[in-house]
């Protein structure tokens, strides 16, 4: 996999990242954010243990009579005890190192050069006129200068490309897979080509950039967008992202 490079991108337009799942984010442990003078500890993050994911939130779909009488469930919060892996990850701050253990690279150390905060949001009933609202969930990515630790949920992903998308590429390329996953109820397998690899939808919602701050990143705070995430073979894992125009990202 090619480096990421600057983590930039067009004001108003898709992109695309490519990385691999590092783990599925579980119980307690220690996980390795430290401070940039201390030596870190070598913990492996591929042995965190693995948890069920919290339901995933569906994209707006055009909604019937029947589906916007009926509320959809409250999304379930996620939880982080003070001394958990989940805490200290989210916690970690600028300077910072961190270190992971990739499925291909092995043992990497990186310093935290930027950080995002992501509000999840969702739709009590799905309907066009239906506002997105938080869900009271919060999730943060750590850019590494060559690679991106983002947590979503109980996932955690390691992305190291990057490719900018046109609304073409995402409107012929993901958006119909995208929709036949959101019409299921997010329960359908649904696959797609894109290279190099074919990948199967995980999940799809939308978000609010809640803070940024650090180097190496554009993207303004309460930036809204949707996102489509899906595995591969061999851990590898896509993010696609589609921010609302003006809106950066």
């Amino acid at each position: 996999m090619g480096s990421l490079g600057p983590f930039l991108m067009c004001l108003g337009v898709l992109f695309l990242l490519i990385g691999v799942i590092v783990a599925t984010l579980g119980g307690g442990g220690a996980v390795t954010a430290v401070d940039a003078n201390d030596a870190p500890p070598q913990e492996d993050y591929a042995r965190w243990p693995t948890s069920s994911p919290s339901p995933a939130r569906p994209l707006t779909r055009r909604a019937t009579p029947a589906t916007r009488a009926r509320p959809k469930p409250a999304p379930m919060l996620t939880t982080r005890s003070g001394e958990s892996m989940q805490a200290k990850f989210f916690n970690a701050r600028l300077g910072q190192n961190i270190t992971y253990t990739h499925p291909r690279r092995g043992t990497v150390t990186g310093k935290i050069l930027g950080s995002i905060r992501y509000t999840e949001l969702w739709q009590r009933v799905n309907s066009p006129s239906e506002p997105w609202a938080p869900t009271g969930n919060t999730f943060a990515a750590h850019w590494l200068g060559n690679c991106m630790l983002y947590e979503w949920q109980t996932r955690l992903y390691v992305l190291d490309e990057y490719q900018p998308l046109s609304d073409q590429e995402i409107n012929t390329s993901f958006l119909p897979y995208a929709k036949r996953f959101a019409q299921s109820d997010q329960t359908a397998q649904v696959s797609f080509a894109w290279p190099p690899a074919s990948w199967t939808i995980v999940d799809i919602g939308r978000f609010e950039v809640a803070r940024v701050e650090g180097d190496g990143l554009r993207l303004n705070q309460g930036a809204i967008g949707r996102f489509i995430h899906s595995r591969g073979a061999d851990q590898r894992a896509l993010v696609v992202e589609d921010y609302q125009s003006g809106q950066g990202g």
